[in-house]
């Protein structure tokens, strides 16, 4: 489900599978009071930190620390503004750079976010984040040996928070420069196989001009993975990685390059990718032979459709070109079409605001591709929409990392942006806190196939938004 990789590497899950479990479970509820008192504390820091800004309007650290605030939050637009107001100013302090740098890789703008945080690396060269940041942006900008360069010292360097990317800093100077190049058609229409409406979704993939091969379409993963099994197949050489984050089958993974990744007439050269030597339980029937994740998907116009039970892929434009605004071939004519603004997070993770019942606009992350119940979310965001939970209602379901117990919530409306859909199932106890109480960036729930697929989904990343087209 929902972003598995991170998901699993957390030691969490979301469900995929949902039955119910016949006795209580031990699902652990927080309070209603304490979440919202924990929210409370991060608009206190706002309200002091705007408190501050109205007192010197003129201080450049003033309105980063601000933006700090915002981020704290989740709000992206207003962190941006705090920014920009920085940036007038002076543009001479360390965290406009470097928040600059993550706002500009959050809005595909890779080019322009290496700049501003090698600025902020040369302010502070002993800085974990800036270098751990700077690698981000090299990785999504296609410079792996720069990425894995940066990688490696933010992981040396003192304090550091920064995952041990063992293996995955090896295949990418094996890959090389300019990763991911397009030749063929580039433009598909891959039926799911088996075809089914219901996720996950499988499409045959052709690797080095072997199979093909049955991969789930998994946007929440961020490389392609392949199973241990293929590897070995094909005689790929692999390399141990490191432990990216706790227990799992997620973090069992190693590491290697390869050649060509074909997809209908379509062919993608030479990237690096996963090899696992564990299976999701859905996988267990020996019917999977990888996953194709998001670093192979942004590479187009991409749309997952439930609806056809298809992969639709279309060209981006050239580099430096406007964005496509032609309607794409999997949005019918006169068929409804929400275009949601997204950001990215991380290196693969979309990001939409909406609202659950009549509470606040928040942040939620798009599980594209992903089965489950419609949304995921935390206590606080369910005492918001003010939302009960019923101890009694236990449901178990399958993750990455294994079998997990939640509890199961009506919805009674969930939107993302405009687009709404009424009477869903949530669950609680499955979203990772660490997603929540990240000081960088608060998100508030993950949005799943249970309301997602009850669309065409599709991702234009060259316009940062996704298309959620009515049935």
């Amino acid at each position: 489900m929902a972003a598995a990789a991170l998901l699993a590497t957390l030691g969490c899950g979301a469900a995929t599978a949902v039955v119910p479990e016949t006795a209580l479970g031990d699902v652990e509820v927080e309070p209603a009071e304490r979440a919202l008192a924990r929210l409370d504390s991060l608009q206190a820091i706002i309200r002091a930190e705007e408190a501050r800004v109205r007192v010197s309007l003129g201080i450049e650290a003033n309105w980063t620390r601000l933006a700090r605030a915002w981020f704290q939050v989740g709000d992206h637009g207003k962190a941006a503004k705090c920014l920009e107001r920085a940036r007038a100013i002076g543009a001479k302090e360390f965290d406009t750079a470097l928040l600059s740098g993550r706002i500009a890789r959050s809005e595909g703008r890779f080019g322009e976010a290496i700049e501003w945080l090698e600025r902020a690396a040369r302010m502070r060269p002993d800085d974990w984040e800036v270098h751990e940041d700077l690698g981000l942006a090299l990785y999504l900008d296609g410079r792996l040996s720069r990425a894995a360069d940066h990688w490696e010292r933010a992981r040396r360097l003192p304090g550091s928070g920064s995952p041990d990317r063992g293996g995955l800093t090896d295949a990418l100077r094996r890959v090389g420069e300019r990763p991911y190049e397009v030749s063929g058609r580039g433009r598909e229409r891959i039926a799911f196989t088996p075809p089914t409406s219901r996720g996950p979704f499988t499409v045959p993939v052709r690797i080095n001009g072997r199979g093909p091969y049955p991969f789930r379409v998994d946007a929440g993963s961020p490389e392609v993975t392949l199973t241990k099994a293929l590897a070995d197949q094909l005689g790929l050489q692999t390399i141990a990685g490191g432990d990216r984050g706790g227990p799992g089958a997620a973090a069992r993974l190693a590491y290697a390059a390869i050649d060509s990744l074909t997809l209908g007439a379509t062919t993608l050269h030479r990237m690096p990718v996963a090899v696992t030597s564990g299976q999701h339980p859905d996988d267990l029937r020996g019917d999977v032979s990888g996953r194709l994740g998001f670093e192979a998907l942004r590479r187009f116009r991409f749309c997952v459709d439930p609806v056809e039970r298809a992969l639709w892929l279309e060209p981006l434009p050239p580099a430096g070109a406007p964005a496509d605004t032609a309607r794409p071939a999997w949005a019918p004519a006169g068929a409804a079409a929400h275009r949601v603004p997204i950001v990215l997070r991380g290196t693969h993770l979309l990001v939409a605001y909406g609202r659950l019942n009549q509470g606040p606009e928040r942040p939620f992350l798009l599980d594209v591709g992903g089965s489950g119940v419609a949304l995921a979310a935390p206590a606080s965001t369910m005492a918001e929409a003010k939302i009960p939970l019923d101890s009694t209602r236990v449901l178990t379901g399958s993750s990455a990392s294994g079998s997990v117990r939640f509890l199961g919530f009506p919805i009674a409306k969930l939107c993302v942006a405009a687009a709404c859909q009424e009477s869903l199932e949530g669950g609680y106890g499955t979203f990772p806190a660490r997603l929540e109480l990240n000081p960088s960036f608060r998100l508030a729930g993950i949005v799943s196939g249970g309301f997602l697929f009850r669309y065409r989904v599709g991702v234009d990343l060259a316009r940062r938004e996704a298309w959620l087209i009515e049935r």
